[in-house]
């Protein structure tokens, strides 16, 4: 991932970037830059506007965090004689400040056996329990038709976030001439679409923009400098401790990118591990791992063989393993750094088949999350922040990725697209 310090406000809620960006993603080798998809770094900060969703290097924006609700306190009955015995339940909270009242128990007139039990308190573990009502930030579910091509702005679909995260363009100062959007067609399906000119004319390539599939939230804490996504999670089912999964994963349908120009891109999965809650954790929540999957990349990005020096498989663990099992597909890893980013450790994956412009299937990250456990150090007490399905986008490249259905598991709890009418 690279990276590029800057804060932006989206819809009220201050949001920052640093050491690591919304997509997070870690192609190319870190320096000190740092921003919203791959790479590292720098001390180059900028603010956003509302309206822009979190642009770095633009006037400064609205900076008040958004709060989660309260829960809503329960009534319970108040009948005479035997008094009420109802509980009451409180209400779940929306990510940020969960609910936390509990109902009170009615009161009989006598109190006969009156009802005593506490409420039950909402929950702050991510997103509102309705996939239909709006997030934090207002955002309703996106419709058919919907689209929006605002820098770092995303659409809404029940507990998933489309992204529009052109960090790299926006650091370029290049995006008048690097137009991309998310967008829901017609039909349902679903994606993003890019036109990235030469921005970098240093051609550093280390800051690229990464439209992605956000499912959680970003792993660095709450009002970090890291952070260019909303603090707040998607969904009810991330952030979670690792020893809390028992299993995760995540089916995509008719994942597909067309190019009319390829000289820089890639089709991945990848997920995030921190040390503390990052839902809850205000600063730094300690990012420990960042592990990413591809499935399709340009001729002569970290290739299996051939190449020699940065290009060459690579890994601080002396050997690089093969064969790796993750779902319907095995990988290779190509690049594992201890010190990643702003110091975290990274691991990329490439499909042993070769490089694909289409994915149908299902990542087992269960079993990725495993080997981390096994090879990486990850302990039970990790919390896994977010899992995301993106396209990093470099110079001179041109064209769109659209899916039909994304599903992501946790626990046997599955959450996929809700749409808006």
């Amino acid at each position: 991932m690279r990276l590029l310090p800057t804060s932006f406000a989206l819809v009220g809620l201050t949001l920052v970037v640093g050491a690591a960006g919304l997509a997070g993603c870690g192609s190319d080798s870190p320096s000190n830059t740092a921003g919203g998809g791959s790479g590292p770094s720098s001390n180059t900060a900028g603010s956003g506007t509302v309206s822009t969703a979190g642009k770095p290097n633009v006037p400064a924006g609205g900076s008040a965090n958004g709060t989660g609700g309260s829960g809503v306190v329960g009534t319970g009955g108040s009948n005479t004689g035997a008094g009420g015995s109802n509980s009451g339940t409180a209400g779940n909270g929306v990510v940020g400040v969960g609910g936390s009242n509990t109902g009170t128990g009615g009161s009989g007139n006598p109190p006969g056996t009156g009802g005593s039990n506490p409420g039950t308190a909402g929950s702050a573990s991510g997103g509102a329990t309705n996939p239909n009502a709006p997030d934090q930030m207002g955002k309703t579910n996106a419709k058919p038709g919907d689209k929006t091509s605002t820098n770092l702005d995303y659409l809404k679909l029940g507990e998933i976030r489309i992204l529009n995260n052109n960090w790299g363009s926006v650091f370029y100062k290049c995006t008048d001439k690097s137009p991309s959007s998310v967008f829901v067609n017609a039909d349902k399906t679903f994606g993003w679409s890019f036109d990235r000119p030469d921005c970098d004319t240093g051609n550093n390539k280390d800051h690229p923009d990464f439209p992605s599939i956000e499912f959680g939230i970003h792993p660095f804490g709450l009002g970090s400098a890291d952070a260019t996504s909303p603090n707040f999670s998607s969904t009810t089912l991330l952030p979670k401790q690792v020893k809390d999964i028992t299993e995760l994963s995540v089916t995509l349908q008719n994942l597909s990118i067309k190019l009319d120009k390829a000289e820089s891109w890639d089709l991945t999965f990848e997920f995030w591990l921190s040390k503390q809650n990052p839902a809850t954790t205000q600063g730094n929540a300690g990012v420990y791992a960042e592990l990413m999957t591809f499935w399709g990349w340009q001729p002569n990005r970290w290739p299996l063989t051939g190449m020699t020096g940065q290009n060459s498989p690579t890994c601080d663990t002396g050997s690089c393993d093969t064969g790796v099992q993750g779902g319907d597909k095995s990988y290779d890893l190509i690049v594992q750094r201890n010190s990643w980013g702003s110091g975290w450790k990274y691991y990329q994956f490439r499909s042993n088949d070769g490089s694909k412009q289409s994915f149908s299937g299902k990542v087992d990250v269960k079993k990725l999350l495993d080997y981390l456990v096994q090879k990486g150090g990850v302990t039970q007490d990790m919390w896994v922040a977010r899992l995301e399905v993106g396209s990093e986008i470099d110079d001179n490249t041109k064209g769109s990725v659209s899916l039909s259905n994304v599903t992501f598991s946790v626990n046997g709890q599955t959450r996929s697209p809700v749409f808006g009418q």
